[in-house]
């Protein structure tokens, strides 16, 4: 019995400690935009670049464009429309 909650209390501090996380960088967006923009370019160089679409698989990127990555000079590449 004892194992099951020291669990759950395990549990409840990890999702509370992600919360505090989440709700600490929505801050620094709304707050700090210059520090939020450096953390997503520190970040990048770390992690490398964001995949340009993650909705798609990775075979099919390049195959088809979203409307909002759409060029509008190229109407004939929009398939997901």
């Amino acid at each position: 019995m004892t194992a099951i909650i020291d669990q759950a209390i395990r549990e409840m501090e990890k999702k509370h400690r992600w919360q505090r996380v989440a709700e600490q960088m929505e801050q620094t967006q709304k707050e700090d935009p210059q520090a939020w923009a450096d953390y997503l370019t520190e970040s990048e160089l770390v992690h490398g670049p964001r995949p340009r679409s993650t909705r798609i698989a990775p075979e099919w990127e390049g195959l088809i464009t979203f409307s909002e990555e759409r060029d509008e000079g190229d109407p004939g590449r929009d398939l997901a429309r």
